[in-house]
């Protein structure tokens, strides 16, 4: 017979399997509600994923609405009321505010691009868009839609006529944001629009002069604000194209060399740049009262894809090309700023004192003889100790060198030099002692 169970050890036995129990039911309850959480939140992101379709779908179709409506106000516009027209407006509904873009700009009848209408002896196109946009959009596209107009340029008033420009940099791309005016019968104003164009019309016929400026910007020879007669026509449209872009900057540095030694730096009054793109003679010179090292043209230059020619000097008889030699070349990008190393030919002399006279106390006086390459210069202590010329880089071409004992009665001797090589001259000798000619240089 089995030993019998003593009941407190049942009663332990049972108490202990109930508190497993009671553990086990706990954990069951804890995955259920956790399971039900999730599914709750699956249902109500269910829920509002349709509310946020369903009402981003009315605003589409609201947009849409506005659009369409925006475009039917456009087309009931003149022609002259809608040319080059670019405005925005807000409009409510239902509690939701739409942002509505209208635009009209000329398409090409032969390229199908947005480009200035060309005149009034074809047909060009107005392009008319209305664009609509609200808060919180959600990555859902604005809604736009578009319609073409056909506009015979000529015919959009009879008894007036229109002036149309175009503004383009040098990529071709239209100058935005131009602002332009027109002074004559009437005065009128307007801002480039995209594609560089700025479009007036319904102006009475006669002279009227054209401005346009923008601060940073610049026209083939550097103007900022550029000026010109035009007129108008009645019963027709003028076009008109300017190049016009950020201006560039060019630093010119100066150097020279003597014989075998090494390039030294040299100074300049001047540095021109050549670009047959500008007006004749298709050259600029920046000017500085003291000889510089380096000269700079600050942002004035037009950005020309083919760039400039570089040279020392003011003149176009300082071109180096006149003497079968090359010149530096640079290519600056729109509101960019670029540098360039200009060689001076170092006219090489040799002078020699009268006895007890300082070569520091001679003096020194250069004469251009290149025609229109200014006048003359110099002065005392140009001389080093040998009795060359301390900076002897000058520009390409001829020149008168004079030098005088500075005396009380001064004698002089010149020799003239052909400084046409980029190795410079041949040395020449300045001897004071004899030949001399009565009177200090000129």
């Amino acid at each position: 017979m089995a030993p019998a169970i003593p009941a407190g050890r049942i009663a332990a036995v049972l108490r202990r399997a109930a508190a497993e129990e009671r553990g086990a039911f706990l954990v069951e309850s804890l995955v259920a509600a956790v399971l039900l959480v999730i599914l709750s939140l699956g249902f109500l992101s269910a829920i509002d994923t349709a509310a946020r379709t369903s009402g981003q779908s009315e605003r589409r179709a609201a947009a849409a609405s506005l659009a369409q409506e925006d475009i039917e106000r456009m087309r009931a516009l003149k022609p002259r009321d809608l040319a080059q027209t670019t405005t925005s407006r807000t409009q409510t509904v239902r509690g939701v505010s739409y942002t509505i873009v209208s635009r009209a700009v000329w398409i090409d009848d032969t390229t199908d691009s947005v480009t200035c209408p060309s005149g009034a002896t074809r047909t060009d196109y107005l392009k008319v868009s209305s664009t609509v946009t609200w808060p919180v959009m959600d990555s859902i596209r604005p809604v736009v839609s578009e319609s073409l107009l056909a506009i015979p340029l000529g015919a959009m008033d009879g008894g007036t006529g229109g002036l149309i420009i175009r503004l383009r940099g040098v990529s071709g791309a239209g100058a935005a944001g131009i602002p332009g005016s027109l002074t004559g019968p009437a005065n009128v104003s307007g801002t480039s629009d995209a594609d560089g164009c700025i479009f007036w019309t319904g102006l009475p016929a006669g002279s009227y002069t054209l401005s346009f400026g923008q601060a940073g910007w610049v026209d083939r020879n550097g103007n900022q604000t550029v000026t010109q007669p035009t007129s108008v026509v009645g019963g027709a449209t003028n076009s008109l194209d300017f190049p016009y872009d950020r201006a560039a900057r060019l630093d010119a540095s100066f150097e020279t060399k003597v014989g075998a030694s090494a390039p030294q730096g040299s100074k300049a009054r001047a540095v021109t740049v050549a670009n047959n793109g500008m007006a004749p003679p298709g050259t600029r010179a920046f000017t500085v009262g003291t000889p510089a090292t380096s000269i700079t043209s600050g942002y004035t230059l037009y950005p020309f894809t083919d760039g400039y020619a570089v040279w020392a000097g003011a003149c176009d008889g300082a071109d180096p090309r006149l003497y079968g030699q090359s010149a530096p070349f640079a290519r600056i990008a729109p509101g960019a700023a670029a540098a360039v190393t200009v060689r001076q030919p170092a006219v090489n002399v040799l002078v020699t004192p009268p006895s007890g006279v300082a070569m520091s106390a001679l003096d020194v006086r250069i004469t251009p003889t290149t025609p229109g390459c200014g006048a003359a210069f110099g002065g005392t202590g140009l001389l080093s100790a040998g009795g060359a010329l301390l900076d002897p880089g000058l520009p390409y071409g001829d020149y008168a060198i004079c030098v005088d004992d500075n005396r009380t009665t001064p004698v002089r001797k010149q020799v003239t030099v052909q400084n046409r090589a980029a190795a410079g001259t041949a040395t020449t000798a300045i001897d004071l002692r004899s030949g001399t000619t009565s009177g200090g240089c000129p």
